[in-house]
């Protein structure tokens, strides 16, 4: 057996064991949570995330548009919803998990991701440009979907804190799901163009866009921001992929009750912010767009680290909450998505900057400064907790 097939298995063979493990183990939840058993699952599921993203893009890829597109953004959207709904089952109850996760995905895209990759593509290249109906398609639709989930709530009478009424939910999630599905059809048919760089220039060595069709060699596809660059299909069935991406999908889904459990259990035993379960959730499931997106922003294809990131943010959104409300609604959970003032303070600071710096079609290592520096207090603000908000 070759190297690459031993590699290739990996994903497999070690979510399977610790599958396995757990079952004939079993688990005390008065136990003591073990640190290393916290970072094994850990390393798990973020393997076979990444051997996911990996078989997802080979099924994209042979599917084409707008089939792939829709492939590649369910098997991310799955991987969050699980860990979110086994930290919501996990944490006792607690109603904040869901936005805490949220909110930290999108500071670590807008502000942390950003950041990075505007500074290591300025290394490279002073300037670098992209097409400006990007940014001004994706940033005209986070924005009020931001407003409506994250802070709306916290500004309502009817229901206190940031919780909303259980009609306002309801119109919430299907507000959701009716808006980015009409964007979702749009990016992939009549605004292609909006989504890759005029002339087919800026998009590194593929010489086309994050939407190229799929029957170029190398097409890049794109998720709404869940995309990667991949090579030609390798010369094996389709079904092989699609079987490989159900498999660690499952895999992922089975884990991550023992992910949110031991999350919980660590956080309150070192009497860590509860805050800090959303930022592990979203580094786990940004891993891969993260290093896709900083990779083309070094290969000076901004435009792809565009559709990637900004992608990716306005997914979370749009086919995140409705989920987690609906999950709320079945289990009778109330789910608290109203973000605490300090934290509408910064999140209203990282939309004004983003529209600053991306309504000129252009990025410099300065912006991405201005992105690392609102990130920096974003962490800081997470052991700041604010008053109440650890209940």
């Amino acid at each position: 057996m070759t190297r690459g097939r031993i590699l290739a298995l990996l994903p497999f063979l070690l979510g399977a064991g610790t599958i396995a493990a757990h079952a004939m183990g079993g688990h005390d939840e008065g136990a003591a949570p073990s640190f290393l058993g916290f970072a094994w699952i850990f390393g798990v599921i973020a393997t076979c995330a990444v051997a996911a993203s990996h078989r997802a893009d080979a099924v994209a890829e042979r599917l084409g548009e707008p089939i792939g597109t829709v492939v590649l953004t369910l098997s991310v959207i799955v991987i969050e919803v699980a860990v979110v709904a086994a930290m919501m089952i996990a944490d006792k109850g607690e109603p904040s998990v869901a936005r805490d996760t949220m909110f930290a995905t999108l500071m670590i895209i807008l502000n942390g991701l950003v950041g990075v990759a505007l500074l290591a593509g300025g290394m490279r290249r002073h300037e670098q440009t992209f097409n400006l109906q990007t940014s001004a398609s994706y940033l005209s639709l986070l924005i009020p979907l931001a407003a409506i989930t994250l802070v709306l709530p916290r500004m309502t009478i009817t229901e206190p804190g940031g919780f909303m009424t259980r009609r306002m939910e309801v119109f919430v999630a299907f507000a959701c799901v009716a808006v980015y599905g009409a964007f979702l059809w749009m990016q992939t048919s009549s605004h292609r163009g909006f989504f890759s760089h005029p002339g087919g220039q800026g998009d590194g060595a593929h010489g086309h866009g994050e939407h190229g069709h799929a029957d170029h060699g190398h097409a890049q596809h794109g998720t709404g921001g869940h995309g990667h660059a991949v090579a030609a299909a390798p010369d094996r069935p389709m079904w092989v992929d699609i079987l490989a991406l159900v498999v660690l999908l499952g895999m992922v889904v089975l884990m991550a009750e023992s992910l949110g459990s031991a999350t919980v259990r660590i956080l309150e035993v070192n009497g860590l912010p509860r805050a800090l379960a959303g930022v592990l959730v979203a580094s786990l499931i940004l891993g891969p767009e993260g290093v896709a997106a900083i990779q083309a922003a070094r290969s000076e294809s901004m435009q792809r680290t565009m559709n990637i990131l900004l992608g990716s943010a306005l997914s979370t959104i749009g086919l995140t909450v409705p989920v987690v409300l609906a999950l709320g609604l079945i289990r009778g959970q109330r789910v608290e998505l109203g973000l605490e003032p300090p934290e509408i303070t910064l999140l209203a600071c990282t939309v004004l900057v983003s529209v600053v710096n991306f309504t000129h079609g252009r990025t410099n290592r300065m912006q991405g400064l201005v992105h690392l520096c609102l990130f920096v207090a974003y962490i800081a603000l997470i052991f700041d907790v604010p008053s109440g908000s650890q209940g």
